[in-house]
């Protein structure tokens, strides 16, 4: 599971005095993290919802439904803080309210959102109120390292109560000793990682509407299935926290929560953060569950995660049959060293082809895992290993992380023993930063590898090649292009890692990390607008890329596809005659020592090459152009300055080419095939852009004008339910950013450091 509130000892209760309280509300925070600059990292609409927060949520319903607490008015309210402003100074507000008991849990917590939740819990404590802290930060540093670590130290000092472990059992128990003030330091269930608690008939996760409005994608749900994982991998914090031996909810139980996410909420697509969903015993019964489900009118599907090792006969079949779109693999390298020196002997590199080729056949997507600086790693070796990811392997997409050693894992507790470096700031332990150090790459070059590995994956041409192995099924090509889109946003334009990155990041100028100077506000307001335009930059770039990938991969008819063989093929002969990638080239390589002159006449002619032509009257329309060509280079090089020789001899270059095509009778040929292919045009054909790639002799066409790319690419989104943006209520987030996050009671011109 991606991160689980966790729980632990229970201390001996002493008698429970008379409630002093009519009211007891539960407040459920699923912190955020600090980025490089201190600020919160915060977005206009979520992507990936937390699993945590609805575990908690369904526990504490269940808490409220069985009247654990006699008359006690519950009230339980979440926030997300990657999509939620946290309003501590309402929450303080609310604590104050007369016979009303408040506590607030700060869940699901990640080591590196440790130092956000711990800089929250502070500000809760110093109002008076309780505080309880878990996730896999607490209970793998107690389970692997002790209570004695000093983080755990720090919070016992706070009076914010540290929870290690799962919670299932004893949540009740626990919100008693909160709503009775007697709270322990801390909790730990987990010493014995061979009987953990039974989630067999657990209370279901419950989604909160309130939460999900933050959301994209509303329909998006995410749910564990089961807990474990029964190898030994040594980077993985997975199996000291919920243990190797695999623990299952019901099939039942979980046919249950599908149908009420459904009939409740539209929930029709889910994550299953099972760490290892091949490895569950009921896997069969949980799929012929979910078929049933299908049956019955209740589309569901969903991602899943799954190992390399091998499958059971059918456990591709039924996964696809049930509804799997998708399957997160922890691939973690194609370097066979690198996977025996972190203990990932289930992993075979020659067996990645075909297993990845089973999921293909099934149409499912495949979506690996990738670990950069691996012991074995160099900054020459994860290149070539990335090429071999896209050429070879050929997954669908990829996620790329640091190796990050973290509390709770094997290879963390081992440097500890042995004193070597990890950077001591929890906030940088996302997997996004180099915080040890590498035997063969500085930080710079590991840093560099991890980027470029990105933008090589999630490249333009390969993109391409991945869409157009789908561009036969509708669902999947529309699912893979919203993804890169995602995808491509995140990593290399928001430079935030997807998983945890939304659409459109906020910044509250004084949600900032101790130690961080707080912006005047026109100087807070000036750097937002300078990132803004420039966000805005990127987008139109990256939608033009967008545009072009959408016309290099989109399905096309039959007699489409003749017609454009037959179109590719003349245009590409008439190009090779008159060298025209020759002439391209020359004219690229000449446009730095061009004057400004120069270019004004000679670019219109580098866009017309690169255009698609149809008929014979768009040929003779070119060859009129490309006979004046000479005269216009001849008339250019005799006005060069003397400052100009570079850019004489690029144009005596260009003019040589053009001396040297004789073309004859060729001509008329040309234009008898242009008669000819115009009478196979498609009926109803009506070409808006297209551009012809001197190259590679590809003709780039689409069917529709492209200013109904945009219109049409969201209505298939939407109609999938896959996102769900309103354009208009993004340009009033971007208003709300500049002011409504702001405090104007504060001197414009006063600039102070304090914590958060």
């Amino acid at each position: 599971m991606l991160a689980q509130l966790t729980s632990g000892r229970e201390p001996a209760c002493a008698p429970a005095p008379k409630l002093p309280s009519k009211r007891f509300r539960i407040v459920l925070i699923k912190p955020s993290k600090y980025d490089d600059d201190g600020y919160v990292i915060r977005f206009w609409k979520g992507v990936l919802p937390s699993n945590t927060l609805n575990v908690l949520n369904g526990l504490t319903e269940e808490v409220k439904k069985n009247r654990v607490f006699g008359d006690l008015k519950i009230e339980i309210i979440t926030f997300d803080e990657t999509t939620e402003k946290v309003p501590v100074k309402k929450i303080i507000r609310w604590s104050r309210r007369p016979s009303t008991k408040l506590v607030v849990g700060l869940v699901g917590v990640q080591t590196n959102q440790f130092p956000r939740a711990f800089d929250l819990g502070r500000r809760f404590r110093a109002a008076g109120i309780d505080v309880i802290m878990g996730g896999f930060h607490t209970s793998g540093t107690v389970n692997m390292l002790g209570e004695q670590e000093p983080e755990i130290q720090a919070l016992v000092r706070e009076s914010i109560s540290i929870v290690s472990g799962e919670v299932e059992d004893d949540w009740a128990k626990i919100l008693a000793d909160a709503l009775h003030g007697r709270l322990k330091p801390i909790y730990s269930f987990a010493q014995d990682l061979q009987n953990l608690v039974d989630i067999g008939n657990a209370p279901l996760p419950r989604i909160s509407p309130k939460t999900m409005r933050h959301f994209a994608k509303p329909t998006f749900g995410t749910a564990d299935t089961s807990r474990g994982c029964p190898f030994a991998c040594s980077f993985c914090t997975i199996i000291n926290v919920q243990g190797r031996k695999m623990r299952e909810r019901s099939p039942e139980s979980i046919a249950e929560l599908l149908r009420l996410n459904y009939r409740e909420h539209g929930v029709s697509f889910y994550f299953f953060t099972d760490d290892n969903f091949a490895r569950k015993k009921l896997w069969r019964e949980t799929f012929e569950e979910i078929i049933k489900i299908r049956r019955e009118g209740i589309k569901i599907s969903f991602m899943m995660q799954v190992d390399l090792a091998r499958k059971p006969k059918d456990f591709v079949r039924l996964a696809a049959e049930a509804g799997c779109t998708q399957v997160f693999i922890g691939m973690e390298s194609v370097n066979p060293q690198n996977l025996k020196a972190e203990g990932k002997g289930q992993n075979h590199v020659g067996e990645y082809q075909n297993i990845i080729k089973e999921w293909h056949d099934a149409g499912v997507v495949v979506h690996t895992g990738y670990i950069i600086g691996l012991p074995f790693d160099t900054k020459e070796q994860v290149p070539q290993d990335i090429h071999y990811l896209m050429d070879v392997i050929q997954p669908d997409q990829a996620s790329f992380f640091m190796l990050t050693p973290l509390p709770g894992s094997h290879d963390h507790r081992e440097m500890k023993k042995r004193g070597e470096w990890m950077d001591p700031d929890f906030n940088k332990r996302d997997s996004f930063h180099a915080t040890i150090k590498h035997p063969n790459m500085t930080a710079g070059e590991w840093t560099q590898a991890y980027t470029d590995a990105w933008k090589m994956f999630y490249s333009k041409e390969n993109m391409i090649k991945i869409l157009s192995r789908w561009n036969h099924n509708p669902k999947v090509y529309w699912n893979l292009m919203s993804v890169f889109f995602w995808y491509k946003n995140a990593a290399l334009i928001e430079k935030e890692h997807p998983m945890i990155a939304g659409f459109f990041r906020l910044k509250d100028r004084l949600a900032r990390r101790s130690g961080f100077a707080v912006d005047p506000l026109p100087v807070h307001l000036w750097k937002r607008s300078k990132e803004v335009f420039q966000l805005f930059i990127s987008w139109t770039k990256f939608f033009k890329e967008m545009e072009e990938v959408w016309l290099q991969t989109r399905k096309k008819s039959e007699k489409e596809e003749r017609w454009l063989e037959e179109a590719q093929r003349i245009q590409g002969e008439i190009w090779q005659a008159l060298k025209i990638a020759e002439w391209q080239k020359a004219y690229s390589d000449a446009k730095a020592t061009l004057p400004a002159r120069a270019k004004a006449l000679l670019d219109p002619f580098e866009e017309l090459s690169s255009k698609i032509l149809l008929t014979r009257r768009d040929l003779n329309a070119f060859l009129r152009q490309w006979d004046g060509l000479q005269g216009r280079l001849q008339e250019l090089r005799l006005h060069l300055t003397r400052e100009g020789e570079a850019a004489r001899s690029w144009l005596d270059e260009m003019a040589r080419i053009h001396r040297g095509i004789r073309m004859g009778s060729r001509i008329q040929e040309w234009q008898e095939a242009y008669a000819r292919l115009r009478h196979s045009l498609p009926s109803k054909y009506r070409l808006a852009h297209a551009k012809f790639d001197a190259l590679s002799n590809r003709a780039l066409y689409s069917r529709e004008p492209l200013d109904r790319f945009w219109a049409n690419t969201l209505d298939q989104l939407k109609r999938m339910r896959i996102w769900n943006i309103d354009l208009g209520k993004l340009t009033a987030a971007v208003i709300k950013d500049f002011f409504l996050t702001t405090s104007f009671a504060l001197t414009f011109s006063r600039s102070t450091s304090r914590p958060e």
